[in-house]
């Protein structure tokens, strides 16, 4: 459950985004066919828990809708495969949904398939133009499993905002990004919260996210290690 958490929750912060309609429907996170890109996962102590990588295979347009059919392919600390699977990514009236269920391994599906399941999702706003000092809207998602050990748990994010404009370097580059700041609060088998920052550059996304418990203090992190266009 921790390893499909975090994923769950990295894809989340990571790519459940939304903005005015611009070029594939949003200027911070551009699609095409053939993009792919790859995001590393460290812990506080700059010790190596595993990568995620993202290949768009094919783009497709339907009633108004941009589809992006995408590989997503989670490993673990020794790069041993997790998880593998094929997920869209829709764009319609310049907001991108992802139905969250799509990163469920097999496995847990098959856990859960004389149950109830249901997942809804607001996703974040990111808006065609950033300034320092923005307030942004908040994001969340919700599950819930019905049947005979029903469990749910809600991710919330809060209390976003543009902090700086800035320009950093991660494994794949060296990108202008804005940095956002928000508040993380989770419930799942209690209530905790954390506090994160990303930092999103046009036309790439997030390149660097981290997160810190409630003193402050970095638990871990994620960077941009591989990007095509």
């Amino acid at each position: 459950m921790k390893n499909l958490f975090t994923i769950i929750l990295a894809s989340f912060v990571l790519l459940a985004t939304a903005a005015k309609a611009q070029n594939n429907c949003n200027p911070f996170y551009t699609f095409a066919e053939g993009k792919k890109w790859t995001t590393a996962n460290y812990n506080h102590k700059d010790k190596y828990e595993g990568k995620q990588s993202y290949e768009i295979l094919e783009m497709t347009e339907s009633d108004n809708k941009l589809i992006a059919k995408t590989l997503v392919k989670s490993f673990d600390k020794k790069d041993k495969l997790q998880m593998e699977k094929e997920i869209e990514f829709i764009c319609e009236d310049g907001v991108i949904h992802i139905d969250m269920s799509q990163y469920l391994p097999a496995e847990t599906l098959d856990a859960f398939k004389n149950m109830d399941v249901e997942m809804k999702m607001d996703p974040i706003e990111v808006p065609e133009k950033l300034s320092v000092g923005q307030q942004l809207a908040d994001g969340g998602v919700h599950m819930t499993v019905k049947g005979p050990m029903p469990m749910s748990f809600d991710i919330t994010i809060e209390d976003r905002k543009v902090t700086t404009e800035e320009e950093i370097t991660v494994p794949a580059g060296t990108y202008n990004t804005y940095k956002i700041t928000s508040t993380t609060v989770i419930d799942m088998m209690g209530k905790r919260e954390m506090r994160s920052a990303e930092w999103i550059a046009e036309g790439v996304g997030a390149v660097r996210t981290e997160s810190y418990d409630k003193s402050g203090d970095l638990k871990y992190y994620t960077v941009l290690i591989e990007y095509s266009k």
